[in-house]
């Protein structure tokens, strides 16, 4: 049987190309219209954020002194992607969190990186920081992380200094029980970190209430300020750790800086100009530092201390190695 098929009328094989080529420019076109589904915009793109972190802010009473305004704590707090281990999850407390806070929850993320057929362990990061855009609010740290001192109330900014005692309470009555009762966590394993003035607060933990934490790091800590005023509290820790019974867990100390910070300070006759800097910097220059610090503590019962310093890093370039090794620390796996 013979079947007859339709006709198609048929086009130059130029024309034919034209209308393909003007068909494709217009999809072209459509696709750069705002709002297409294939052009996004990066300006108007919604925030990076971690997986597995909150935050929340805490009001604190304002700092010493005149017109001072009510502060803002901010809490960040980051989750390890396994459920907790029986006993509960470790804890990292971090001093300056707006600065490590995010470094150092990705960390702990990336111990998970090789998925669930490799084993591993994690901690609770609780970062410590301000409601504020400022990557370090100078003038809280400088009150928050001082210890109360004789002398200026002030330093050589005249920022207000010395409320170390009422941050730790903070943390201990607000801080602490707000992360104790929102996720199972294990209380004989938390550490605290704290980097230079962040350093000297941990250090003032440690000597004046030795009970808080069961491990510390102290990064580049600033011994230097007030001339060394936060080993006057040597001897009273000492006491208290020879009172301690024989079978009572020791405490762990890590103390790090960096390679070019253990170096001997240039002697540097000429003022620069910043009169305030050269004060903290005649300071550092005279003042007793870690050697003086673990010379004290070396021998103390039940302190296990250890030092690590960072080959070619500075001041500032201490501070996330040290944020790694208080991580590896507090998990201890």
């Amino acid at each position: 049987m013979h079947i007859a098929l339709p006709t198609f009328p048929t086009l130059p094989l130029a024309q034919l190309a034209d209308m393909t080529r003007r068909r494709l420019l217009g999809l072209g076109a459509a696709l750069a219209l705002p709002g297409c589904a294939w052009q996004s915009s990066l300006q108007d793109a919604p925030p990076v954020t971690l997986p597995g972190t909150r935050q929340l802010d805490l009001r604190a009473p304002g700092m010493p002194g005149p017109g001072a305004p009510e502060r803002v704590h901010r809490i960040m707090v980051a989750m390890p992607p396994v459920p907790p281990p029986p006993q509960g999850y470790p804890v990292l407390y971090l001093l300056d969190g707006n600065l490590l806070f995010t470094p150092t929850a990705q960390l702990m993320r990336n111990r998970f990186a090789r998925g669930p057929s490799v084993p591993t362990q994690g901690a609770v990061v609780v970062g410590l920081g301000y409601a504020d855009s400022a990557v370090l609010d100078l003038s809280a740290r400088s009150y928050d992380y001082t210890p109360p001192a004789p002398g200026p109330a002030t330093d050589e900014r005249e920022r207000a200094e010395g409320g170390a005692d009422h941050f730790l309470d903070f943390i201990d009555q607000q801080v602490r029980p707000l992360v104790e009762e929102s996720w199972p966590i294990d209380k004989t394993r938390q550490t605290f970190f704290g980097h230079s003035y962040g350093g000297l607060c941990v250090l003032h933990a440690l000597l004046t209430r030795p009970g808080s934490f069961q491990r510390y790091v102290a990064a580049s800590p600033s011994i230097w300020w007030r001339d060394g005023f936060v080993l006057q509290a040597l001897p009273g820790f000492l006491a208290h750790a020879a009172s301690q019974p024989a079978d009572a867990p020791a405490l762990q100390l890590l103390l790090t800086q960096g390679e070019r910070e253990a170096r001997p300070a240039k002697q540097t006759a000429a003022p620069s100009s910043d009169p305030a800097r050269d004060a903290i910097r005649r300071q550092r220059q005279n003042a007793p530092g870690i050697p003086a610090l673990m010379e004290g503590l070396r021998g103390a019962p039940g302190l296990a201390l250890r030092y690590a310093s960072f080959p070619g890093a500075d001041h500032g370039g201490a501070m996330l190695p040290a944020a790694q090794q208080a991580l590896a620390l507090a998990i201890q796996d």
